[in-house]
């Protein structure tokens, strides 16, 4: 059975808004029969389907308003119906209105709760809040995607779930009767719009999910911090280099130094050999002893054997 006349149900509803037609029922949680009986009698909410009735609660599905802001800061709206497509941004919150017009009666409470299909999926509404008696008008509801991905919402599948519950109102014990102070539902806050809605709870500003600002702070960050490693490794790969290049330079020079005192070594060797022989004719012809020739031929002969040690302890340091 489908009860889809909303003026039908507007005339019910203010009919039975303070009157119970099945007084005999007791205050609690409403089962299947019951949420029919009070939607057929009442007009609490419209359209109203009877195959989406779970046994102590109802489906409802996405229909209306569905608002958001982008990276931007600009306000996005799409108004949905049954069968079509709607995404929600990854790490975004989506404001999305639901299908049926809610007219409580002052004696009835709802609550409501995403499907736990959405839940594993990786969507999130926290604790569905109490819909007071006397509501009227369309829920709002702020769905959080969670995950990396934007996630594609099937609107031919049941977005949340209702749970109904008759309260302990008493008409015969009201204000009107003088007794018990009895609080009822503002007039002036029933039927609003979505507009309306977000308007109150922040002033016409963008309502965004942190998590995504978090995320694109990380990513300049990292950016920033790219390029600073990038310029660092830059420097340092140019300082590794100049090092190099002076090494080379040093290298060379003490290379060129080491050949020259190389040459010199050898030089002064083949120096010392005639020199010898001439100390030892020179020492004879003046007179010389020969313990003294001896002496000086042992003192040529010793710095001939330190050039020769020099110049093979300088020539092993470069090869």
């Amino acid at each position: 059975m489908t009860l889809n006349d909303d003026k039908d149900a507007l005339a019910r509803a203010d009919l039975f808004e303070k009157t119970d037609p099945f007084e005999s029922i007791p205050p609690a949680l409403l089962s299947s029969a019951e949420i029919n009986d009070y939607a057929e009698a009442t007009g609490m909410l419209c359209p109203f389907y009877r195959d989406q009735l779970k046994p102590a609660s109802y489906q409802a599905h996405i229909g209306g308003d569905v608002i958001w802001w982008d990276d931007t800061g600009h306000k996005r709206r799409q108004s949905v119906k049954r069968g079509d497509v709607v995404t929600l941004p990854a790490n975004s919150i989506v404001f999305v209105q639901v299908e049926p017009s809610f007219r409580l009666p002052y004696y009835i409470a709802i609550r409501f709760n995403l499907r736990i299909t959405h839940v594993h999926r990786g969507l999130l509404l926290g604790t569905g809040p109490l819909v007071d008696p006397g509501f009227r008008g369309k829920l709002l509801i702020p769905l959080h995607n969670l995950t990396t991905s934007d996630y594609k919402l099937d609107t031919n599948e049941a977005l949340i779930w209702i749970e109904f519950t008759k309260t302990s109102y008493n008409f015969d014990k009201s204000n009107d009767a003088g007794g018990r102070f009895n609080v009822e539902f503002p007039a002036k806050k029933r039927d609003q719009s979505a507009d309306q809605y977000l308007l109150k709870a922040n002033d016409g500003n963008a309502i965004r999910s942190s998590i995504s600002d978090a995320i694109a702070d990380a990513r300049r960050s990292a950016r920033s911090a790219k390029r600073g490693v990038t310029l660092l490794t830059s420097i340092g790969f140019l300082a590794i280099i100049g090092i190099m290049i002076g090494l080379y330079q040093v290298y060379l020079q003490i290379g060129s130094m080491t050949q020259s005192a190389q040459s010199l070594v050898s030089s002064v060797q083949q120096s010392i050999m005639p020199i010898s022989s001439d100390a030892k004719l020179a020492a004879e012809k003046t007179g010389t002893t020969q313990t003294q020739i001896d002496r000086l031929s042992q003192q040529i002969e010793n710095l001939s054997r330190e050039l020769a040690s020099l110049k093979k302890g300088r020539g092993s340091r470069v090869q």
